[in-house]
């Protein structure tokens, strides 16, 4: 079976980030969708992002349509550090999911020194725990750098997609001006001039 056509969104302004508005509509439950709803989603979005390699997608897709209950396992897990991470950064949480998985995803890297002269983890594995072992690196990543403290989450009531506010002010508000922030824009001014707001489409 091919791997499904994914295309990520990129207004996190970070893979870790991007990854975490995999989900639709998060704060509206009669609209919020899975939008990587099997493993082959999820290893297309990797794929699409750069954590693994096209010469990996191969194998690994072999082994997802060999094993599907595992790899439906993995997704599950994927999906339960994504939320986890997500409601720690957004509720002031302890990412205990996230830090348990980690230790699976060091165990199964090695430090390697960058030409930049940094030091970062490189999975050494090739199994169908690779998308969780380098999407937990990359999260660990983010919540350990000086980056994190730009969080911020889209200000739209229904939307909660999240990203790294990089404006010269620090004072972005959407995740998309021309999405959020016009929807809102746009009701904000139909609620001052006829008192009442009209209905969101997306």
């Amino acid at each position: 079976m091919p791997l499904p056509d994914v295309t990520p969104s990129r207004v996190g302004g970070d893979v870790a980030v991007d990854f975490l508005n995999t989900v639709g509509w998060r704060l509206d439950p009669s609209r919020r969708h899975e939008t990587l709803p099997s493993y082959l989603h999820l290893l297309a979005w990797v794929k699409q992002s750069a954590l693994v390699s096209s010469a990996e997608v191969e194998p690994l897709t072999r082994q997802a349509n060999e094993q599907p209950e595992l790899a439906a396992a993995e997704h599950a897990l994927v999906v339960e550090m994504r939320e986890d991470t997500y409601n720690a950064l957004n509720e002031d949480g302890h990412p205990g999911v996230l830090q348990h998985l980690l230790l699976s995803a060091h165990a199964n890297s090695q430090l390697h020194r960058e030409s930049d002269g940094a030091w970062r983890w490189t999975p050494t594995t090739l199994d169908l725990a690779t998308p969780r072992h380098r999407l937990a690196l990359e999260f660990a990543r983010l919540l350990t750098s000086d980056s994190v403290a730009r969080f911020h989450r889209c200000e739209d009531q229904h939307c909660g997609w999240v990203f790294l506010d990089a404006s010269r002010q620090h004072n972005r508000r959407w995740c998309s001006s021309a999405d959020c922030g016009n929807r809102n824009r746009v009701r904000a001014h139909y609620v001052r001039s006829k008192g009442s707001s009209p209905a969101d489409s997306r």
